[in-house]
């Protein structure tokens, strides 16, 4: 019998273990050995991974498009945004693989900052040196062409502008400067031909600049929207400003309505055949106006049956969007509209909000009802004092005031249409 259970107890001990704490541990057939730590990475999210270095690589496009412009943005932006970018990409990474790998880190780091040196060493290569022109602008007071001449080659460079295949305008010797780059200018009145896209948008006339410094040679076209300038399109609001009396006095009765003038509103720019204005009211020109900044001056005059009953006797100057009348009052251009004010010619009431109305006056111009007309006389000007492409608009509205003030009760209001 004793025999047997010292079998049995051989048999236990070659199934357990005794550990150094002295617990017992299972062996098992092996799968066991198999099973991982939980203690152990398992990696991270795969789709956090994916966006995280979706954003880095997004980042990194945008600090290439700064270093291949950096005169725009400080330079601390751009290295700002490079650290994001590493950091967002060693971070996703780090979720899809599962932890911090020092090697994979600054290899990321090594390859964004070479990718970021392609643009900038592109534009300011100090071995053989570069030369372009970027940052196109309209100098308004001074009617000239603005733009930076970037130039690394260590010459001092030429610069021409050609139009349909002719030069119209040049420069030559323009310093070299240590910083890389000069500001030069060009005036309007030698280099304009006329306005770079049509009144659709579409393109009208290319102005291609050429730079060059020693042998090295650059050439590109200008911003079409710079030299947008030539106004095609022109039309007046004609709004009645009226008075109202309720015959009641509470609100339930009838209410007479005495017309005292017109309130002009000036449309000058470019008409968009493919958009309409949204109808707000009475003598409101159906048309839609993009602005335009240039140089030219306009008349105002309005007609009744092709007569003349109203002139201003005055010439409004626009200079970008700031119009200065010879009168001595002046205005602003807002999305191709202004609102005029003549304070010698022009009468004042408050509208509901408590705002000055300017209008003229119905005794100054009315004939009785009828089709009115406004015509704008636009010419373009430089700033040599030349004038060129003068043309007119015409628009014009059938007005009922007297019909309207004579009404029954009953007979509803008979607003203006467009003649």
């Amino acid at each position: 019998m004793s025999g047997l259970l010292d079998k049995a107890k051989d048999v236990s001990k070659s199934d357990t273990e005794t550990t150094s704490s002295g617990s017992s541990v299972e062996k098992g057939s092996g799968l066991l050995d198999k099973v991982k730590d939980p203690s152990k990475s398992t990696g991270g999210s795969t789709s956090t991974g994916q966006a995280g270095i979706g954003l880095g690589l997004v980042t990194m496009c945008v600090v290439v498009y700064m270093v291949w412009d950096l005169k725009n943005w400080e330079g601390i932006i751009p290295f700002a945004l490079l650290l994001l970018a590493w950091g967002c990409t060693a971070w996703g990474f780090k979720e899809i693989k599962g932890d911090w790998n020092k090697n994979r880190t600054i290899a990321i780091g090594l390859s964004f900052l070479v990718v970021a040196a392609i643009p900038y060493f592109a534009a300011f290569s100090w071995q053989g040196g570069n030369v372009r022109a970027s940052e196109f602008s309209i100098d308004e007071v001074n009617d000239n062409l603005l733009f930076t001449l970037y130039n690394t080659v260590g010459e001092d460079a030429s610069a021409s502008i050609v139009v349909g295949g002719e030069e119209v305008w040049s420069a030559t010797g323009i310093e070299y400067s240590t910083k890389g780059y000069s500001e030069v200018s060009a005036p309007l009145s030698e280099l304009y031909q006329g306005s770079t896209l049509d009144q659709n948008g579409n393109a009208a006339l290319t102005y291609t600049i050429k730079v060059s410094s020693g042998d090295i040679e650059w050439d590109g076209e200008i911003d079409s929207k710079v030299l947008e300038r030539t106004v095609t399109a022109a039309g007046a609001d004609m709004q009645p400003v009226t008075e109202q009396e309720d015959e009641s006095g509470d609100g339930s009765g009838h209410t007479d309505t005495t017309h005292l003038g017109l309130q002009i509103g000036i449309g000058i720019g470019m008409e968009d055949t493919d958009l309409n204005r949204v109808e707000s009211g009475e003598g409101h020109w159906d048309a839609y106006i993009k602005q335009l900044n240039s140089d030219y001056s306009f008349t105002l005059v309005i007609t009744y049956d092709g007569s003349t009953v109203w002139d201003a006797s005055t010439t409004f100057t626009v200079d970008g969007d700031s119009m200065t009348s010879s009168g001595g009052d002046t205005g602003t251009f807002t999305a191709g509209w202004m609102d005029l004010v003549m304070s010698n010619s022009m009468d004042t009431t408050k509208d509901e909000l408590s705002r000055d109305i300017h209008y003229i006056p119905r005794d100054d111009f009315w004939q009785g009802d009828g089709c009115y007309k406004a015509t704008l006389t636009i010419t373009h000007t430089i700033s040599t004092g030349d004038s060129f492409d003068t043309f007119s608009k015409t628009n014009g509205f059938h007005y009922y005031w007297e019909e309207n003030e004579n009404k029954n009760h009953e007979e509803e209001y008979k607003p203006a249409v467009a003649c």
